[in-house]
């Protein structure tokens, strides 16, 4: 895709606000423009972020992080363009409708806006594509708290002022797979959840998508309740000033978490497409374990809706609550 970053002014501090964030290094996410009225971001195919195994499709929680990262960058350039300062814009809310799935072995790039700023809320609308625009993979709008400048620290500001300087830990960029040999052999999804429900094992399950290893995702049965785990890891960090996890990040870990639900208590024959998937963020998920509960709220005979509530320290202290949509059948 041939972009002229030149002609955006913005681009540089797009590249460094992105560069700060680890898990966007691991995912070797780039920033191709940068200005006060869009931001464009490409994120290159890689095995390691399949979330279908028989199709290669990557997995939903990947395009809802480059969507978010997307976002945020549109409000920090819109922030640096109208009021020239430099500001962090948690995410309070992101909504994504899934419209197709990524063709495997493509990359895949997010268009977003910051199209209204108030006091104290920006607001975005971001779209993610492959080949056209006007063939989206997913469609996005999200709202972010306007944090203080003040807040932003020294560090941190330095860090976007200038090339070449990076925080937060080191992290070592996937190796990108451009062909579609990486996919594996059709899922015995019936077999695989038969083999859980008897051993209570879900890290066979978990094996099979290649997304849950990368995160570094775990599952636990207790009865009839699951509670998903996603322990500490340097390379999901979004935030290194906290530090914090990536807020893509925890969204892909709750959807996942959904996809493990549905798949052992509704003893589904596929793995479950999301339809969409909409996540409140109600404190900063700092780099701990976190943990993730479903409810299944409805259930038709196509389509599920499940709840998912996801917490650290204190399970009545949520960080994030989150409402998806999923294809069954």
């Amino acid at each position: 895709m041939k972009v002229n970053s030149d002609f955006f002014p913005l681009t540089t501090l797009a590249k460094r606000f992105v560069s700060q964030l680890a898990q966007c290094r691991r995912l070797g996410i780039e920033v191709l423009e940068g200005s006060e009225h869009h931001v464009l971001l490409q994120l290159p195919y890689s095995s390691a972020l399949i979330g279908y195994p028989d199709t290669g499709v990557i997995h939903g929680g990947v395009i809802t992080t480059l969507i978010d990262t997307a976002s945020g960058t549109a409000v920090v350039c819109a922030i640096q363009e109208k009021f020239s300062t430099l500001e962090i814009s948690p995410t309070l809310d992101l909504r994504v409708d899934y419209m197709r799935p990524a063709e495997p072995g493509k990359p895949v790039y997010a268009f977003a806006e910051c199209y209204r700023l108030s006091n104290n809320i920006a607001f975005t609308r971001a779209i993610a594509y492959q080949d056209s625009i006007d063939e989206p993979i997913a469609h996005a709008v999200g709202s972010f708290m306007r944090i203080s400048p003040e807040m932003v620290g020294e560090q941190f500001r330095g860090a976007l002022l200038e090339d070449g300087v990076v925080l937060g830990p080191e992290v070592t960029e996937l190796s990108h797979c451009p062909d579609e040999a990486t996919r594996s052999a059709p899922m015995d999804v019936k077999e695989i959840v038969r083999r859980v429900t008897e051993l209570n094992d879900f890290g066979h399950l978990l094996e099979q998508v290649p997304y849950a290893r990368f995160i570094g995702m775990a599952v636990e049965r207790f009865g009839d309740e699951l509670v998903c785990r996603l322990p500490a890891r340097d390379a999901n960090i979004g935030n290194p000033v906290l530090p914090a996890i990536h807020g893509g990040v925890i969204a892909g870990f709750m959807e996942m978490s959904a996809i493990v639900q549905l798949m052992v208590f509704m003893q589904t024959s596929r793995v479950p497409k999301v339809v969409d998937f909409s996540i409140d963020y109600l404190r900063a998920g700092l780099n701990k374990d976190t943990f993730a509960e479903c409810i299944i709220t409805r259930q038709g005979r196509r389509v599920a809706n499940v709840n998912i509530n996801c917490w650290q320290t204190n399970r009545k202290q949520l960080i994030a609550t989150a409402r998806a949509h999923f294809l069954i059948d």
